[in-house]
This record gives structure tokens, C-alpha cells and sequence, in this order.
């Protein structure tokens, strides 16, 4: 069971790594996860194998997450985007209890609340980073591709740091989803020919990942060893307003007024916002048992 509940965290936080408005590092603080995959991270270089293994459910789970994501991140937005986007939106922000639980114990000093601050005003100022549009040649498209890989580690691993909003702004975020499109699709054919020739690019992507995760990984390590209270105060700040960026994105991505729904989809979104509320919240309550049983 303990496995089961490691690998759906896993999936929630690759879900958020593609979604726009979303963090998938932020998806994994509040499901109290962060810092036992940034030690992995910074233990990858070292002892490679131990790394893995001691957070492969997590592994498991973001690979799953992305999958499902990729798959249906379309139909969902296009057909139920008020009520999948407040099941997250429940998600994020039935995780605070879990989060305040970090610093409750610690001194609090001005600075602290300066860096909330910071938080807030940077995830503000991200609202108006607009999509721009990436063209890409024959040498340079592989180049793009391995910037893609390590633009979504870096915003995987950076709090408050949406993956996708940030590749959508720099106009590289359709170019990725058609890429995993078009290999899903020759994939799922049969047609082996297409998927050699994607191997080299996916090849590359994965570099690019790797690359950008244990560079950032180490550096988010470090803050964590020494301004661990800072960042859940910054982490505190991202929650708040993530909920309103969250809704900025759905509206900028689609030309409709998405909120102009039925009672229906209202109540219907409602009611996921309480149940994504209540499943993490739940979460950081089990876990909080287990370490007291442990203690």
C-alpha cells in the first residue's frame, strides 16, 4: 500500500510538471516528497544506483503522470477545464497545514516573511509572460530539443517554476507536446521505422533532463541544508497565489470564456476541489502518523 500511495504522489507530481500555472516541485513539497527526492538527486553522482532505488515508486509514478498527462491534458482542458482544473487547485491548497507544519517549530524573523513576499510578486510577475514562437532548423531543432529537456527539469526541480508556462513562453511547449504526440502515435502503430527516427531527439531530451536535474538538483540541495525555513516561507507565498495564476493560464490558453459553465460543471467542480482537498490532506496526515510510529 505504501508503494501505491509513493507511486499516485509520483503521478500527481509529473501531472503538475506539464500542466500550465502548475509546479510539479511545488506539487512535491506540499505532498512532503521534495526533499527526499532532491537528497536522491544529490546523491545520484555518487552512488547512482542507491539513488534510484530509494525513490524509483516516485519515479515510476512521474513517468505515469506524464503519460497520463500527455494523453489527455487536451480532452480534459478541452471538454472539463473548470472541473480538473479546481481538482488541483483542491490538491495544492489542501497541502498548507502540511507545509506550515515545517516552520511552526522555528523561528521567525522578518527576512522570512520578505522571501513569502518575493514569492508571491515573482509568481505575479509570471502572469505576464507571454507565449512567443520558437522556429527551429535542421541542427538547431535538436538544440531546441535538448533546451526543451532542460528547461522541464529546471522548472520540475525550482518551486513556484511552472514547466510548462515557462516553455510556453518561450514557445517550445507545442513543439514538445507534438513531438510526444507524434512518437505516441507512431508507437502505438506499430510503425518502428518512425520510432527510430524519433530515438536520436528522445535521446536527446533525456540528456537534457538528466543534465538539468542534477545541476539544479545539487544547487536546491544546498538551500535546503541552509535555508531550509526560507524556502517553505517562499513555498507558502507560491501556494497562495497559485490558485489565481493557475485560473489566469486556463482563461490565456483558450479562446472561450471558461468560466461561463452550467450550475452543473460548477457543482461538479466543486465538489473534485473537495476531494482533491481531502485526498492531500490526507496524505500529510498518514504521513504524519507514520513518523510518529516510527518515532
Amino acid at each position: 500500500m505504501n508503494h501505491l500511495i509513493k507511486i499516485f504522489k509520483g503521478a500527481c507530481v509529473g501531472l503538475g510538471s506539464i500542466l500550465p500555472g502548475i509546479s510539479g516541485s511545488m506539487v512535491a513539497t506540499i505532498l512532503k516528497i521534495y526533499t527526499e527526492l532532491i537528497t536522491a538527486l544529490n546523491n545520484f553522482t555518487k552512488r547512482p544506483i542507491q539513488a534510484i532505488l530509494s525513490v524509483w515508486q516516485y519515479i515510476v509514478g512521474v513517468i505515469l503522470g506524464y503519460v497520463i498527462g500527455f494523453l489527455f491534458i487536451k480532452v480534459f482542458f478541452e471538454n472539463f477545464p473548470i472541473p480538473f482544473t479546481l481538482l488541483f487547485i483542491g490538491f495544492i491548497l489542501g497541502a498548507i497545514p502540511s507545509v506550515t507544519k515545517e516552520i511552526k517549530e522555528s523561528k521567525r524573523v522578518w527576512h522570512h516573511y520578505l522571501v513569502m513576499a518575493f514569492s508571491m510578486i515573482f509568481m505575479v510577475l509570471f502572469l505576464f509572460v507571454q507565449e512567443s514562437t520558437a522556429t527551429s532548423g535542421d541542427w538547431t531543432y535538436y538544440l531546441v530539443v535538448f533546451l526543451i529537456g532542460l528547461i522541464t527539469a529546471a522548472a520540475l526541480i525550482t518551486p513556484g517554476l511552472s514547466a510548462a508556462t515557462l516553455l510556453m513562453a518561450l514557445g517550445y511547449f507545442h513543439l514538445l507536446i507534438s513531438f510526444v504526440d507524434d512518437f505516441g502515435a507512431a508507437l502505438l502503430s506499430g510503425n518502428f521505422t518512425e520510432v527510430i527516427n524519433f530515438l536520436p531527439l528522445l535521446l536527446i531530451l533525456i540528456i537534457g533532463v538528466i543534465a538539468g536535474m542534477i545541476i539544479v538538483g545539487k544547487i536546491m540541495y544546498q538551500i535546503l541544508q541552509h535555508y531550509k525555513v526560507h524556502f517553505y516561507f517562499a513555498i507558502l507565498g507560491i501556494i497562495f497565489i497559485s490558485p489565481f495564476n493557475i485560473l489566469f493560464e486556463l482563461q490565456t490558453s483558450t479562446e472561450n470564456n471558461v468560466f461561463n459553465q452550467s450550475w452543473v460543471t460548477w457543482v461538479s467542480a466543486g465538489l473534485l476541489f473537495i476531494v482533491g482537498f481531502y485526498i492531500t490532506y490526507r496524505l500529510a496526515t498518514k504521513d504524519t502518523i507514520t513518523e510518529g510510529t516510527h518515532d
